[in-house]
This record gives C-alpha cells, sequence and structure tokens, in this order.
C-alpha cells in the first residue's frame, strides 16, 4: 500500500500526509478536555481525506506531461492554494481575527516564516502544537523540495555550485534514471533526508529534555528550530537557561550549509568544516555582528558574569537570525534589540540568509562568497591589471557566470524588496512598517516585527489587500525570485 501511495501525484500524497497530521491537535483537544477543538481537527481530516480520496479516483490512470514548469507552477499552488484548507479548523477555533487572518497564519507556518499574526497568549496549547507540528513537517519539504525539484533545474543556489556542477550533474543522471516520475524522485530524496531530519529533531529534543525537564518545550522547540520557525512558545520562556540555548545553537548549525547534512555535492569524501566557504561566510558575520551587539549592549551590563553573559547572548542572537529563525537570547539587556543600530544588524543578518538547500531564507551565504570573491578579484584586475591569474583558480572562485547569476539575483532581490514595500504603502502602512513587514516576508523572518502587547497584532489589523501582499511575498521569498523568473522564460515551457 505503502509503495502504491508513493506512485501517487504529488498533489494528493502531500495533502494527504499534513491533512492526517491533523490528528495530532484532534487528540490533544479531546486529551485536554476541549472537545470543540477536537472536533474541529476531527472534521476537518474527514473532510480533507474524503475530498483527497474523490480527486485521487478521478485520477486514476490519468497521464501527465513531464514538463519543467510543471514542478514550479506546484509549489506554487501548495504554499498559496493548501493552505486554505488547512486554515479551516484554525478559523473555527482560534476565535481571533477573520479567515484572511487564519490563512495568512498558516501561509507563515508552511514557509517556516513564523509571522506573529496573532498576539502572544492568544492562541490555546492546541493550536501551538499544531502549528509547530506543521511548520517542522513543511521544513522537511523545504529540504526535499530543494533536493528533487531545484536542483535538477539548476535553481535555488544550485546554479552556484562552479566547479563541482559535473560531479552534481552526474549525481542527478544517476538518480533520475532510476525513476522519472517527479513523485519517485520526490521520495526517493525523502527517504534519502528523512532519517536525517528525524534523527536531529529527536535529538536536540531529548537533550532539551534532559537541560528544562520539560516535555512539552522540548519536543516542540527542538521541531521549530530545525526547520528554522522561530515563533514564540506561550508559557515557556527562559526555560532551559544557556545549556538550552547552546543546543539550539547546535541545531541552527545544519541552517548554514547542505554539506552539514548532506554530502551529495561534497568534493572529497572527507568534508572539513573549515573549508566550507558558506560556513566561512557564517562565521565572520557572526562574529562582526556580535562585536556590534556586545558594543551596543555593554552599558547596560555590570559585572564580569553579566558580560559573559552578553557575549553569549549576541552570539546566539546573531546566529538565530542568519539562519532566518529570529530567536533573541533571553540574557540580552532588555530593550537591546529595539535599538536602532541592533535592528539594523538583525535585518542585515536576515537578509543574507543561510545556506543553500536548508530551511533558511535570505540571499543566501554561497551567493555572499560568490559575490565577495568576484569583488576582490574585480579590484586586484584594477590595481595590478598585469597580473598573471590561474585559471584553473579563477574559475574555481571567480567563475564570471556565477557571479553575473548572483549579481541578478540580488539585483531582483532588491527589486522584490522595493515593489513589496510600494504595494504595502499604497494599501495605508507607512512606509517604516512597510519596510519592516517586507522585510519579514521576504526573508522569511517572521520575528523581525514585534509581536505586539495587546490583543490584536500589527499584522491583524493590516486591510485584507495588505494581507495577500504578505502572503505572496512569503512565498515568493521561500520560492525565490530567480525560480519564479524561470517560468517568465519561454524555453521552460518547450
Amino acid at each position: 500500500m505503502w509503495v502504491r501511495f508513493q506512485k501517487l501525484p504529488l498533489a494528493i500524497s502531500i495533502p494527504t500526509l499534513l491533512i492526517v497530521m491533523m490528528t495530532i491537535p484532534s487528540v490533544h483537544g479531546f486529551i485536554s478536555g476541549d472537545s470543540h477543538e477536537g472536533r474541529s481537527f476531527f472534521y476537518a481530516v474527514l473532510m480533507g481525506l474524503f475530498g483527497l480520496s474523490f480527486l485521487g479516483f478521478s485520477l486514476q490512470g490519468t497521464v501527465f506531461p513531464m514538463h519543467r514548469h510543471a514542478r514550479l507552477w506546484s509549489l506554487i499552488s501548495f504554499f498559496l492554494g493548501f493552505p486554505i484548507l488547512l486554515a479551516i479548523p484554525l478559523y473555527e477555533v482560534s476565535g481571533a481575527g477573520g479567515f484572511i487572518d487564519a490563512y495568512l497564519d498558516i501561509v507563515s507556518t508552511v514557509t517556516t516564516t513564523g509571522l506573529p499574526v496573532f498576539a502572544p497568549g492568544s492562541l490555546s496549547e492546541t493550536l501551538v502544537i499544531w502549528r509547530v507540528s506543521l511548520g517542522w513537517a513543511s521544513g522537511f519539504l523545504i529540504w526535499v523540495f530543494a533536493w528533487s525539484i531545484f536542483a535538477p533545474l539548476n535553481l535555488g543556489g544550485f546554479e552556484h555550485l562552479g566547479a563541482r556542477g559535473e560531479a552534481m550533474t552526474r549525481s542527478q543522471s544517476a538518480r533520475q534514471t532510476a525513476g522519472r516520475l517527479p513523485a519517485e524522485k520526490f521520495w526517493r530524496e525523502a527517504h534519502r533526508l528523512g532519517p536525517v531530519y528525524l534523527w536531529i529533531t529527536l535529538v536536540a529534543a531529548l537533550a532539551l529534555l534532559i537541560v528544562s525537564g520539560d516535555p512539552t518545550y522540548a519536543i516542540l522547540r527542538a521541531m521549530a528550530t530545525i526547520a528554522t520557525f522561530g515563533i514564540e512558545i506561550p508559557g515557556h520562556a527562559g526555560v532551559g537557561g544557556v545549556s538550552g540555548e547552546v543546543i539550539l545553537a547546535f541545531v541552527m548549525l545544519f541552517a548554514l550549509s547542505r554539506s552539514t547534512f548532506s554530502t551529495v555535492f561534497a568534493r572529497a569524501r572527507k568534508w572539513r568544516m573549515t573549508e566550507d566557504p558558506e560556513l566561512r561566510v557564517a562565521a565572520g558575520l557572526v562574529l562582526v555582528a556580535a562585536l556590534v551587539l556586545i558594543g551596543q549592549g555593554a552599558r547596560y551590563v555590570e559585572g564580569l558574569g553579566a558580560g559573559l553573559e552578553l557575549i553569549w547572548g549576541a552570539f546566539f542572537t546573531s546566529l538565530s537570525f542568519l539562519t532566518t529563525t529570529g530567536l533573541a537570547s533571553e540574557f540580552l539587556p532588555s530593550g537591546l534589540v529595539t535599538l536602532d543600530p541592533v535592528e539594523i544588524i538583525l535585518v542585515a543578518l536576515a537578509m543574507i540568509g543561510g545556506g543553500v538547500a536548508t530551511t533558511a531564507g535570505g540571499i543566501k551565504l554561497l551567493r555572499v562568497f560568490i559575490l565577495a570573491g568576484h569583488s576582490q578579484a574585480e579590484v586586484n584586475r584594477l590595481t595590478a591589471p598585469s597580473q598573471v591569474i590561474s585559471g584553473q583558480i579563477e574559475s574555481r572562485s571567480h567563475d564570471h557566470h556565477s557571479a553575473m547569476l548572483a549579481c541578478v539575483f540580488l539585483v531582483l532581490f532588491i527589486l522584490v524588496l522595493g515593489v513589496t514595500t510600494l504595494a504595502l504603502t499604497l494599501t495605508g502602512s507607512p512606509v517604516k512598517e512597510a519596510l519592516y513587514l517586507t522585510l519579514a516576508t521576504v526573508t522569511n523572518t517572521g520575528p523581525l516585527l514585534p509581536t505586539g502587547d495587546g490583543t490584536q497584532t500589527l499584522v491583524m489589523a493590516l486591510p485584507t489587500q495588505a494581507k495577500m501582499i504578505l502572503a505572496a511575498a512569503m512565498v515568493l521569498g521561500r520560492l525565490e525570485v530567480l525560480a519564479l523568473l524561470a517560468l517568465l522564460n519561454p524555453d521552460i515551457y518547450r
């Protein structure tokens, strides 16, 4: 039965799994004594499986054309269309806001953005468990989508692999010949990455349980962190202390480079962390950002102990925002993250983002490495035009084609920021507010926005048009603008 299920179209199999996951909040609702929550999710499961079953029977025996663009359109449909169904039980149970707010929150969850749509503490524990579970599953799907869809199309950062491109092509060809259907490619990568994703979650949850003694916090925070889904877990603030944040920082390292969990694109069998360009760039950025945070917070602390806590808090917060998780350390002085210099640093880190083929958003560290190397090469050519450069080294470090693609992506990224900000201002938002909303959604770093202290958040107070723009911006940030730009290329439809 499982083998037959894997051969179903992804438009049926993936929604089926996510719908079945709604049994988790349903069971929790019944156990916690809230039968309304339990029934709402249970009826949503029945309704979803009923509809998908009829859809599956109607499509049985249908042969779909193998077009490259169909995969990208399917991803857009998944991130924008499927949340409509998932938002129904959330809207019924939450009792806050309208259906558009529930829809926006689900889009924020499946893109692992963590946008603060609802006020802190306004959602029940059942809904928090559902959001974290959905975000955790979506984070794994993003891993698999990257390797099964973006890698064959040379999108999502895979176009910058440089000298490893030939090895990548051979590896892809070997995998694709075994199964030509997109579903078979998807499940092959899911079987390869699934144990890694699950083991990281289990080990992190067990470690957090040991240091905190809170099983609910340990499981939810581990699931959210591996997916770079930095939502607030009400009632569990400050649990775990420094040890808990060290564990979370270790989990965040997997969002800095694909080499930390996959060796498909490794140049050699022995992988060295110090030779990974993404990790090297990340180390430099975290160091610089931490120094800025320490300098800004030094006047708020006294004593050696408080100083050490500030150093650790600056390091953890910088790493968290670079991976687009967006968790702020509890050891930072109160109000430090609201200072203008600190806000600029955190926004810059979120814009850069993490590694290729990870759950992190942003521009990506590999593109920053390529642009920095190309800029250095251009400066060297201007200062020493007669210098002779080895062709092999130049092709490996300063490939002009990769640099051109990185420049194109950077320009398009800035253009998307400007257009989205302008669109939000046209709906009535102030320029500064619109800019922060844009940065939080396009970089998939929802915690860049303040959660608010009242019953209505900044996002919930927006008009419907602005909320639809935010949903599109989150999907655009998750799929990357180059992937959507490829849909405008007529060659992909031939």
